[in-house]
C-alpha cells in the first residue's frame, strides 16, 4: 500500500471515529448509552480498511430507551408526520 492509500486510510478511519463519537455524544444527550458502540473490527482489518460503526447490544431497556428518543426526535422534526397519511 502506497502513501496516498495509506492516507486516504487513515482519514476514513479518522472519519468513521468521529461518526461514532458523535453518535455516542447524541445518544448521550438524550440518556441513552449502547454500551458496545464501536469500530468493527474486521472492517478495519480489510485492505483497504473500509471502518464500519458497530452499534453492538444492548438490554432491551436501553433499545426501548433509543426507540423513544428516535421516535420523539422525527416527531419534533415533522419527519414522521404523513407517515400512512392518505
Amino acid at each position: 500500500m502506497g502513501i496516498a492509500e495509506r492516507k486516504a486510510s487513515g482519514e476514513r478511519i479518522r472519519e468513521a471515529e468521529e461518526a461514532r463519537d458523535a453518535l455516542r455524544a447524541a445518544l448521550s444527550g438524550v440518556g441513552v448509552t449502547l454500551p458496545s458502540l464501536g469500530l468493527d473490527c474486521v472492517s478495519l482489518a480489510a485492505d483497504p480498511p473500509y471502518p464500519l460503526v458497530e452499534l453492538g447490544r444492548c438490554a432491551p431497556r436501553t433499545a426501548l430507551r433509543l426507540a423513544e428518543a428516535l421516535t420523539g426526535a422525527a416527531g419534533a422534526s415533522g419527519g414522521a408526520a404523513g407517515c400512512g397519511a392518505r
